[in-house]
């Protein structure tokens, strides 16, 4: 009963540490459980995209969990640093281990009890609006999402008691192994003073030998289907080369600033570089993890708000017209059933395009040459080929060609040719800066529609028979043209589904629901994120405060102002802190060459809405953390007592 009351006495006493931990990993309960949620709900099957859309919660899932593990873990042991003075006391007063370990079972106990009630009122008091914000961004019309589910309800407390239990037996080996004495002291203790030695030199040239290399593989990424794997591996040389940089290279900066005696010996100056240094290996890794999930948040962001800026772009490249049917030959009878659906359905086709295309090829162009790929991997392009006649009557156009000529249009503006050998023929090209009808199967890669002089010619160059389409338009009421859209995606196939039919309705659905599935994600995980730095910034604060306090004290007793007081504090939070957010938006930078290619692969071409929206995210992103350094650094103050 005493180590209860005890126990409770010092989640009262402490609540400057408890609270802020009891918030946040409630925040974090109601996190896991609205995805837990989300992933369970059954409905979400009957929607198209339902595997995709599940697949990216999934890894979302998997990913929040990591983030909610490891800072669970780093701010229980500042917590647990913080407490021990307490344990330290009681031990000293006469109390066993026995009652220590129940002291500390009982405060693990009610910070659980506290935070999975709190998280799941958290969660079913927000989901509703973030289910709302999920049917909206996905503009799902008859898909019921239920708020309470029973299974992620279970699944929810399985995990975070699994990671309190793991806790619990953490703290209770450590109290375990020390002595009253060490108890005492362990929040006074500071680590040892760095060295500028030469391991550390080594440490801080291989992290920027690493960074450079994760910086250089995101520049020269190309938009093929390698590019994923490409961009991951730059992830993680630029996570390791991140924790290499800031722990090393913070300690070689330090000392440098040391040895100028002319900046070192000024009384802030000295304050801060002394301080810093003789905490910088825990500084380093803290920073670095600050600097990452930021990185992390602001490409997420950046990435999904970018792909659901373009959508509207991409559907208009993946259907130019409302209903396109492809065929090795179009029948008359195709062209009757499309005819009586539009009068069922009271539309009217208008608009009509026919013309012949091939099928797509990968191929990559090397010294003029272009070469047939049968690896995904390595390939740059997806080339199609079509007559001139068609071309001309689909755009309206009047081009003619000789035997030795090929008009070309290629989806990414940068393609300039001037010859081409296909096949051992060299071939002049008259590059066409605009194919509005375009059809095919381009979906990935930089598109290259080669237009020859005739239906022969066109078939030869690749060796792939030309496949027939007929697209139009629909006039009527947006119902009306729904109606028939869907009628059409059905019916006009065929039997044996010698057609192949697209709908701009049925695209517009599947990339609303998968686009709106990605920006929902990544707006979550960036709130996961943003929440995560923002606790580590606070308790770093916290933890630095209480190792700081005496030491201020102290010099204020010999003659450091309250003014002199909070000059050193600004100038040392500002020094430590603003290195995070700089670090993370050269990181940014150079990731943005990377996302461009990446982005590619979604057939989203627009490097100026990519840039605008970098900026925009990275504008934010700066704003929440200075205000989080704003309001962290008050918290110091008053631990300090500079306030």
């Amino acid at each position: 009963m005493l180590e209860l009351k005890l126990g409770w006495q010092s989640l009262r006493n402490n609540k400057q540490l408890y609270l802020p931990f009891t918030l946040a990993t409630s925040l974090l309960i109601g996190v896991f459980y609205i995805f837990q949620a989300i992933i369970n709900n059954d409905s979400l099957a009957k929607i198209p995209t339902a595997s995709a859309i599940n697949s990216i919660m999934q890894v979302a899932l998997v990913f929040t969990s990591l983030i909610i593990v490891v800072f669970m873990f780093y701010i229980n042991n500042i917590v647990a640093k913080q407490r021990n003075k307490e344990l330290g006391l009681y031990s000293m007063l006469g109390m066993t281990k026995a009652n220590l370990f129940f002291l500390v079972l009982g405060v693990d106990v009610c910070l659980f009890g506290f935070s999975l009630v709190l998280g799941l009122l958290i969660g079913l008091s927000f989901i509703k609006f973030v289910l709302l914000a999920f049917v909206k961004l996905l503009d799902l019309k008859l898909v019921h999402l239920t708020v309470f589910s029973g299974q992620a309800l279970l699944l929810m407390v399985a995990f975070f008691l699994a990671i309190f239990m793991a806790l619990l037996l953490v703290d209770l080996a450590k109290l375990s192994q020390v002595r009253p004495v060490e108890l005492w002291n362990a929040t006074k203790k500071g680590e040892c003073l760095p060295k500028n030695s030469w391991f550390t030199k080594l440490l801080g040239l291989a992290g920027v030998a690493t960074l450079i290399g994760g910086y250089y593989l995101s520049v020269i990424t190309k938009p093929n289907a390698s590019v994923i794997t490409t961009f991951f591996l730059a992830i993680i040389l630029v996570v390791i080369g991140t924790y290499a940089l800031f722990t090393s290279a913070s300690i070689f900066f330090l000392n440098l600033l040391k040895q100028n005696k002319n900046y070192y010996y000024k009384r802030n100056h000295f304050i801060t570089v002394s301080g810093m240094l003789y905490r910088m290996k825990q500084n380093g890794v803290g920073l670095a993890s600050i600097c990452l999930l930021c990185t992390a948040s602001i490409v997420a962001l950046v990435a999904t708000s970018s792909l659901m800026a373009g959508k509207d772009n991409q559907i208009k490249q993946s259907a130019p017209l409302d209903v396109s049917i492809t065929s090795k030959k179009i029948t008359p009878a195709t062209y009757k059933k499309a005819q009586e659906l539009a009068a069922k359905y009271k539309v009217t086709l208008i608009n009509k395009k026919s013309q012949r295309i091939s099928h797509l090829a990968l191929a990559n162009i090397e010294a003029g040459k272009l070469k047939i790929s049968q690896d995904a991997n390595t390939a740059n392009y997806e080339v199609l080929t079509l007559p001139l006649a068609d071309y001309n009557r689909v755009e309206g156009t009047n081009y003619h060609l000789k035997n030795n000529e090929l008009l070309v249009y290629a989806t990414d503006k940068k393609v300039k040719l001037k010859q081409l050998q296909i096949k051992g023929k060299n071939y002049r090209v008259r590059m066409l800066s605009e194919y509005k009808y375009r059809l095919g199967d381009v979906a990935t890669l930089t598109g290259l529609y080669l237009i020859a002089p005739d239906a022969k010619s066109a078939q030869s160059l690749l060796n792939i028979p030309l496949n027939e389409t007929y697209s139009f338009d629909l006039k009527g009421t947006d119902q009306a043209k729904k109606n028939y859209s869907q009628a059409a995606s059905q019916q006009l196939r065929g039997r044996n589904s010698e057609n192949f039919v697209t709908t701009k309705v049925e695209v517009s659905e599947i990339m609303n629901q998968f686009y709106g599935g990605m920006l929902f994600v990544g707006l979550m995980l960036s709130v996961t994120m943003l929440l995560t730095t923002g606790m580590i910034i606070y308790y770093k604060q916290v933890s630095e405060g209480y190792a700081d306090r005496a030491r201020f004290k102290t010099m204020q007793q010999v003659g450091l102002s309250l003014a002199e007081t909070k000059q050193a504090i600004n100038s040392q939070v500002l020094m430590v802190f603003m290195f995070p957010i700089v670090v993370a938006a050269i990181h940014l930078c150079f990731a943005l060459p990377a996302l461009a290619s990446v982005l590619k692969l979604f057939s989203m071409y627009d490097l100026k809405l990519l840039l605008i929206v970098a900026v925009t995210m990275l504008a934010i992103l700066i704003i929440i953390y200075l205000l989080i350094y704003s309001l962290t650094t008050k918290v110091y103050r008053r631990i300090v007592n500079a306030d």
